[in-house]
């Protein structure tokens, strides 16, 4: 089964993205994020959550003081209701926070969107000075991730695009866009 494209950390020609403050004339050409497989420690997290109140109602079932029960049935369908709202803000904080936390390469910028749209920087290509990719662990060469950083002659002097797969591809994109700046070309090998 093939995972939707919405749903890819590397997305060439994204269709129907944009940002506020596009020119007319410029075209996102990447898009990316965080590796999906970044997503692994806040899901292994939520099982956890999601399995623990099998473990603790029992116990809380069981408590009592003088042959009377401590917690009366209301109460613990309100804390497994309240515990499960909390599991569900804490996924959804976390996709959303993984979803929209994007970079885009266009035909004249870099921008990096952090935080849902509250953090925006950009610089022109023509800003950038060098282009670099590392793969920090023995984990990210098994995976084929990491970061790529993008030091910059602009007010912003660096972006940092961590965690993404395949950071030489990405590396190399970048560099060839920001040599082919000038000669008008930017299709995508």
């Amino acid at each position: 089964m093939k995972r939707p494209q919405y749903l890819n950390s590397l997305i060439k020609n994204p269709t129907n993205t944009s940002y506020e403050g596009k020119d007319h004339d410029e075209e996102v050409l990447l898009l990316i994020r965080r590796s999906i497989i970044t997503t692994f420690t806040w899901l292994v997290g939520g099982m956890v959550y999601f399995v623990t109140p099998f473990v603790i109602i029992p116990i809380i079932k069981r408590a009592a003081y003088d042959g009377n029960a401590l917690f009366d049935n209301f109460f613990i369908l309100s804390l497994i209701f309240f515990w499960y709202m909390s599991l569900f803000g804490y996924l959804l904080r976390e996709f959303l926070d993984w979803y929209f936390e994007v970079f885009l390469v266009t035909t004249k910028k870099i921008i990096d969107i952090d935080r849902g749209a509250t953090n925006i920087s950009e610089t022109l290509l023509t800003n950038v000075q060098d282009v670099t990719s590392e793969t920090p662990s023995i984990f990210a060469q098994i995976f084929n991730i990491g970061n790529v950083k993008i030091q910059t002659a602009a007010e912003t002097k660096e972006f940092e695009f961590g965690m993404v797969d395949d950071p030489s591809k990405v590396r190399d994109f970048i560099s060839d866009m920001v040599a082919r700046k000038d000669s008008g070309s930017h299709g995508i090998k």
